[in-house]
């Protein structure tokens, strides 16, 4: 009689959940780009489930098991695009909240602030942050203007290039490079 030992399936999958895990913190709070998850869906369609679906000729549960931590990958590159993609709608709700007190300031002084914290507490309770990054790319970057010029309000949409820019005269939107 053969007694067939089956391992724990948590235990099967507990390695690709902790370096899922450790990537969607990594590119969605650290890096803030979608390199990472760019990359770990090109690796999980040409690499991790061409090798499933191989396996699954030959070893059905070994198969199923590289399909499920393929879908992991996948799951957590698709989990990084949301998250980036809401911080950045974030950063915009708060870019356009900052426009509007910087232009409220201009309307009552007939100049623009120096910084945005001349904003505070009579325009706004605080400076917002723009995004929630462990990295430097969390904050709006302001210029004061030359005079009779617009302000220049933006922060990284995609570090460390894709600086969103907002018009704050004309309440639109534009990239810096």
């Amino acid at each position: 009689m053969k007694i067939f030992f089956r391992p724990n399936r948590t235990k099967t999958y507990t390695k690709s959940i902790c370096v899922a895990v450790g990537l969607f913190i990594l590119d969605a709070f650290g890096l803030n780009q979608g390199f990472l998850a760019l990359c770990l869906i090109l690796v999980s369609v040409l690499v991790f489930l061409p090798r499933a679906l191989w396996a699954l000729r030959e070893n059905r549960r070994l198969g199923e098991q590289r399909l499920v931590k393929t879908g992991i990958y996948l799951l957590t590159a698709v989990a990084i695009i949301v998250c980036n993609s809401l911080q950045n709608r974030m950063a915009d709700r708060q870019a356009i909240k900052i426009g509007n007190a910087c232009l409220a300031f201009h309307a009552k002084y007939q100049r623009y602030p120096e910084d945005l914290n001349e904003l505070v507490p009579a325009f706004l309770p605080s400076v917002p942050v723009a995004k929630y990054s462990l990295i430097g790319n969390a904050v709006f970057f302001y210029s004061s203007p030359i005079v009779g010029r617009e302000p220049m309000l933006y922060y990284q949409a995609i570090p460390p290039f894709g600086r969103r820019f907002y018009h704050m005269e004309t309440g639109t939107w534009g990239y810096l490079d």
